[in-house]
């Protein structure tokens, strides 16, 4: 299904977006600590990988149990936002009833820091010490559930391992390869942000999401997630984006970036340019606390909202 790279909803539900209050959802956390230290005993590996993987990403083992449930991989360089992604789309999930628990055979059963990770998740979504937390969910698929049903799998990984700007043309891990090779639909959910970098890794990020797109299936989608929206002039009131002076943006900073999603349909071209979606969205603010550290504050449950409709379009479409 061709989703408008406008919006990357319907018109139905970008009204029910426009016209949302601003107020936070009852009884979800808004407002996290972010301290030196944590509340809980987990490896200070914030890959959470072992040396040998470290050393070499080729050696890393993973593996996908359930072959036909969906996996939404959050795609992007290091650093630019996929856990704090995850932390606010598992936020936003739980408080509208669905169920987010960690794939725990996604790793070897002797990898004891990914254990760790999986009985500890819930705490590291919701410690006051979150942003040490974070740090270490860096590498893990998390299944969704809605009344017992799986949604989808949302993978996050080390950025370095999609797209090192240092390293441009560095090969897929295997384990990437894998997760491209398997029978599940996937939804690529690749991040961009603004005035990110230099002009030469930008165009190298460009490159590597058009190869990218050569290896993707018939079945896969794309939703392009403008991280940091909060950032820019674009954000003209709580929830209402001007989304196409944020597309022109991206299409000014990394240019060429949707062409290889354009729609090549003789009559549908017309009517949707682009076979992918577009979401604004920002996980929140993050205040300097007195000891070094960070208050997180989560954003509006809005931009939550927005990519969630844009997600299940896709994996349902």
């Amino acid at each position: 299904m061709a989703i408008d790279i406008n919006t990357g909803i319907t018109p139905e539900d970008e009204n029910k977006v426009q016209n949302v209050s601003t107020e936070f959802i009852p009884n979800t956390p808004t407002n996290i600590e972010l301290e030196h230290g944590s509340e809980f005993d987990v490896p200070t590996n914030n890959k959470g990988l072992s040396s040998e993987e470290l050393n070499d990403p080729n050696s890393i083992k993973v593996t996908i149990s359930d072959p036909n449930t969906p996996i939404v991989v959050l795609y992007g360089p290091p650093s630019c936002g996929k856990t704090m992604t995850l932390v606010r789309m598992t936020r936003y999930l739980v408080s509208q009833g669905y169920t987010v628990v960690p794939e725990k055979t996604f790793r070897p059963s002797y990898d004891e820091n990914h254990k760790q990770l999986c009985e500890n998740f819930d705490l590291m979504i919701n410690s006051n010490n979150a942003a040490v937390s974070t740090k270490r969910i860096s590498f893990m698929l998390v299944k969704v559930l809605k009344d017992g049903k799986p949604i989808c799998q949302l993978l996050e990984a080390p950025g370095e391992h999609y797209f090192d700007p240092k390293k441009p043309n560095e090969p897929y891990p295997a384990y990437v390869n894998e997760i491209l090779n398997s029978t599940n639909r996937k939804v690529w959910a690749i991040i961009v942000e603004p005035d990110w970098s230099d002009k030469e890794p930008r165009d190298n990020y460009v490159t590597r999401i058009r190869k990218l797109k050569s290896m993707m299936t018939s079945r896969d989608k794309v939703v392009f997630v403008y991280n940091k929206i909060d950032l820019t002039n674009f954000v003209q009131g709580v929830g209402q984006v001007n989304t196409n002076e944020a597309i022109r943006d991206i299409q000014n900073l990394y240019q060429n970036i949707f062409k290889p999603f354009e729609n090549t349909n003789p009559i549908t071209k017309y009517f949707t340019k682009y076979n992918c979606g577009f979401v604004p969205f920002m996980t929140g603010n993050y205040t300097p606390t007195m000891n070094g550290g960070f208050t997180y504050t989560e954003s509006h449950y809005i931009y939550a909202q927005r990519l969630w409709q844009a997600m299940l379009k896709l994996i349902n479409g």
